[in-house]
């Protein structure tokens, strides 16, 4: 009991100083989708052959739904596989405001995003060079027109998103955090640290973990990475990976299996190997 009441107030007092940063961070995610959301859609609507450019570019600005619109337009024919790819493995989610609020978290942001806007732009053209736009138009349901904001959202009502999204993602950053603590009482730290030493399976782990259409799973990724656990291939592995809701929505559509195979499968091969390649760096 007392190991357990150890742990929780541990977790507490590395959570409870971040709450600030996250809360500033989210609401001015909320902010930029509510207000610029249509203007990002329409602008991939209208990148044609430069989609996969425009919206690794576009998927790695801090915002919480363009993976989802991304997901509608492919459903749509609207946009190419190429282009979704992109936007999946370039967009930022929870990591983005959990890094910012530790010390020099910044550095850590840059870095990711450079790493996966890179990854997101070669692995986007390679898989239109590859599966022509003429292939893919075979097979796509009937066109929709998706919505995600209103961009005359009144203020408050971005400010009680922001909010509840700070809570949810506190609460998962916390019962991550209460995990790693109770772990490190029961296993020691060093033992612990030695089960998570980086290895040639570790960017794979990550990156079927970053599948999970969930928050927890980039809590639970960028965390591991900010406590050492986990080396910064293996990192970007499980984030790029980590597309949120948009898996969701995509797999809502009406195409076939084959399709969500190619499109799921490069997110996922693509995250291994750059994570891989990554990890070999010094």
């Amino acid at each position: 009991m007392n190991e357990l009441l150890h742990a929780i107030l541990h977790a507490l007092e590395d959570c409870v100083p971040t709450l600030p940063f996250l809360f500033v961070t989210v609401l001015v995610m909320e902010y930029i989708e509510h207000r610029a959301a249509d203007r990002f859609v329409l602008s991939i609507r209208r990148a044609g052959r430069f989609g996969p450019l425009l919206g690794a570019g576009l998927g790695c600005v801090p915002q919480c739904g363009f993976s989802a619109a991304c997901a509608e337009l492919f459903n749509g024919g609207l946009v190419s596989a190429g282009t979704l790819v992109a936007v999946f493995l370039s967009t930022s989610d929870e990591a983005v405001p959990i890094l910012l609020a530790n010390p020099g978290g910044w550095r850590e942001v840059l870095r990711l995003l450079a790493a996966k806007v890179v990854i997101a732009v070669i692995a986007g053209f390679a898989l239109d060079a590859v599966w022509s736009r003429e292939k893919q138009q075979r097979d796509y349901a009937q066109k929709s027109e998706p919505h995600i904001c209103k961009s005359d959202e009144k203020f408050r009502h971005i400010l009680l998103a922001a909010l509840l999204r700070t809570l949810h993602i506190f609460l998962f950053l916390f019962l991550v955090t209460l995990s790693l603590s109770l772990l490190m009482e029961y296993l020691g730290e060093e033992r612990l640290a030695s089960l998570l030493l980086p290895g040639p399976f570790q960017p794979l782990i990550a990156a079927f973990v970053g599948l999970i259409p969930n928050c927890a799973a980039s809590v639970l990724l960028t965390q591991l990475y900010l406590d050492g656990m986990l080396s910064f291939g293996a990192a970007v592995a499980g984030l790029c990976s980590s597309a949120g809701i948009g898996l969701l929505v995509l797999l809502r559509g009406k195409r076939r299996l084959k399709t969500y195979a190619i499109v799921i499968g490069s997110v996922l091969l693509s995250a291994f190997v750059s994570g891989s390649l990554l990890q070999l760096l010094p």
